[in-house]
């Protein structure tokens, strides 16, 4: 390897856009450096998002693994971490406090995320990318944040065990010991994988013995039937696999229900989840046929009737909740607590048959208005199914299609070994020729690979045929509905938040109370842009120079709306942002602003302004 101050040259060289020597930088790393510099990282800041953390059992293996390294080597004074695919540390363990510091005051800490395409070139990065053990030294890194730093990391099973010194001791003599935990960590994950299967079956047994008629078990990657699952059609087996994948890939057992199997009949479902070291590891799935099913389709088939059948008389909102009641007038009740599940859960049943699909490598089309997060939800489910997969978003050529087929047709030469999500997204902007040459390159994608699963978005409410892109919908076998924004009432802060980072690039208290007005007051429309267009024109529509309650968030108000010159709206509103900030504490907001306290409150008091606690 050269020597540091050489690295260090070559690095600002290509900072500043000039060649550099490739016998001056490792090939490997000059690549990285390129990746990063395509994927706009920001070298003047280092910009590490939180993400959150993966408690899956991976990661707790390999976690049970670093915590006795240091009690293991009481002399290594190096910071052992756990980093997944995506970049995100998931674990961290320090030898030596110093070091700590310096971790800390890079982000290196659990939940963040620092991805080649995020902070450039890391060990843990180029490890997973190259598959191989290997170390980084300070001068390597692209970011200069990360020169005091050497590191040696080796992938294993998706994420990277990484031994972190500073830049002085060198991180080259630590590939070996990486290795070596890499080894350990694989048979960790393979002893307790056996406990973890053994319980799913466990759990399976205990549910046939129980009585249920039907049972199902997945531990997310094997799905078990059991013996009367096995008499049902083909369809009715996977309508219930497909359930059970589903409740373990979304973290949440449903309550019972019951739900109609595709040969017609009807089954009593109840999920139960399977846990082993107190981590979630299976889903088991108890049915049987459905009890009292005439009565249950009469009490539905009244349901669906409407409104206007509805009795006139004075209603007690409280009978559904006694016991003293005919079973005619029970499944009806049961009926409108359905209908009413119905209504408001339209986005998890969209999920389940997304995340079904996903885990049973079921090429799907999702159908649903443009912006409604159809690629979003594609990509988010793929990535908690499978941590050590690679995603592929494709927008379709409306041209002669060559920059859509390219990327599919690289895939399909070198096929890949691990899950591969291929996302098509506009595909109803293709030609006659465009849609011919990207069904030959998928065909043979999909012909060539069974780790991949593609995906097709088409910014719809229904699919038609006739369209070019109906030549691609052969290789496509389930349709799912994702359902406009204004039917998913779980992700309205989600949804809100969105739009205030797109709209205001920050922070808008008006804004966000405009949000809050349009989703609250307003039919709102079925996606993100629609929205974004509904609130200019509200904001818009606004008169200038005074100060509305609705524009004041929810913890302050005005007594009076007094008309108010330019300077004085302006210095309402940092004011109010101060109050908000300070949870309505005035010293806190008057230090905020920087301004001493009697001259805050004059102001509060000549405004109007006024905090409710």
């Amino acid at each position: 390897m050269a020597h540091p101050r050489e690295l260090e040259a070559a690095r600002r060289r290509f900072l500043g856009r000039e060649a550099v020597a490739p016998e001056v930088v490792r090939p490997a790393v000059l690549a990285s450096w390129e990746r990063a510099r395509a994927a706009g990282v920001d070298t003047q800041r280092l910009v590490a998002a939180v993400t959150g953390l993966d408690h899956g059992p991976r990661v707790a293996a390999a976690e049970s693994v670093v915590d006795g390294v240091h009690a293991r080597h009481p002399e290594l004074d190096a910071s052992v971490l756990v980093v997944d695919r995506d970049g995100v540390v998931q674990v961290r363990r320090d030898g030596d406090t110093a070091l700590g510091e310096l971790l800390d005051a890079v982000g290196l800490v659990p939940g963040h995320r620092h991805a080649e395409d995020a902070v450039g070139t890391t060990a843990a990065a180029l490890a997973l990318h190259e598959g191989c053990a290997l170390a980084v030294e300070g001068p390597e890194h692209l970011h200069p944040a990360f020169g005091v730093l050497a590191a040696a990391a080796a992938p294993v099973d998706g994420l990277a065990l990484v031994v972190v010194r500073h830049a002085a001791d060198g991180a080259a003599r630590d590939v070996p010991f990486v290795r070596a935990l890499a080894r350990e960590v694989a048979e960790h994950d393979r002893v307790h994988g056996r406990g973890r299967v053994l319980a799913v079956h466990d759990a399976l047994a205990a549910a046939a013995a129980g009585g249920a008629a039907w049972t199902v078990a997945t531990d997310g990657e094997q799905v078990v039937l059991g013996a009367g699952v096995r008499r049902l059609p083909p369809g009715d087996q996977q309508a219930l696999a497909d359930l059970a994948v589903a409740g373990l890939a979304l973290g949440r057992a449903a309550d019972p229900a019951r739900v109609d199997l595709p040969s017609g009949a009807s089954a009593d479902v109840d999920l139960e989840d399977v846990r082993h070291d107190g981590a979630l590891v299976g889903c088991v799935l108890a049915a049987g046929p459905a009890v009292d099913e005439h009565a249950w389709r009469d009490a539905e088939a009244r349901r669906r009737q409407g409104s206007h059948v509805a009795p006139t008389a004075r209603r007690d909102f409280a009978a559904d909740l006694r016991d003293e009641r005919d079973p005619a007038d029970r499944s009806q009740a049961e009926a409108r607590v359905r209908a009413n599940r119905d209504l408001l859960t339209p986005s998890l049943r969209a999920r389940q048959e997304l995340v079904a699909n996903l885990a049973q490598r079921r090429h799907q089309v999702l159908v649903g208005e443009a912006g409604v997060g159809k690629c979003t939800l594609a990509v988010e489910h793929f990535g908690r199914l499978h941590r050590d997969g690679a995603v592929t978003v494709l927008d379709a050529d409306p041209g002669d299609g060559a920059r859509t087929t390219e990327p599919v047709a690289r895939l399909a030469e070198r096929p890949p070994t691990r899950p591969h999500l291929v996302v098509l997204r506009g595909l109803a902007h293709l030609t006659p020729l465009s849609a011919r040459r990207l069904d030959e390159s998928l065909r043979l994608l999909l012909a060539r690979s069974e780790t991949v699963a593609a995906v097709a978005c088409l910014d719809t409410t229904s699919v038609d045929a006739s369209r070019p892109y109906g030549l691609l919908l052969r290789h496509f076998h389930e349709t799912v509905r994702v359902p406009a924004l204004r039917h998913r009432a779980d992700e309205l802060g989600d949804i809100a938040q969105a739009v205030l980072r797109t709209m205001s690039g920050g922070r808008s208290l008006r804004l966000s109370h405009q949000v809050v007005r349009v989703l609250e007051g307003y039919a709102w429309p079925g996606n993100i842009s629609e929205l974004e267009d509904v609130l200019r024109y509200v904001v818009a529509r606004k008169p200038v120079g005074v100060v509305q309650a609705p524009d004041l968030p929810a913890l302050c108000f005005t007594r009076r709306a007094p008309r108010l010159s330019m300077l004085e709206t302006a210095q309402a509103d940092a004011i109010i942002q101060a109050l908000y900030e300070a949870r309505g504490n005035r010293y806190r907001a008057a230090a905020l602003l920087g301004i001493a306290r009697s001259s805050l409150y004059r102001k509060i008091d000549a405004f109007g302004i006024s905090y409710i606690a």
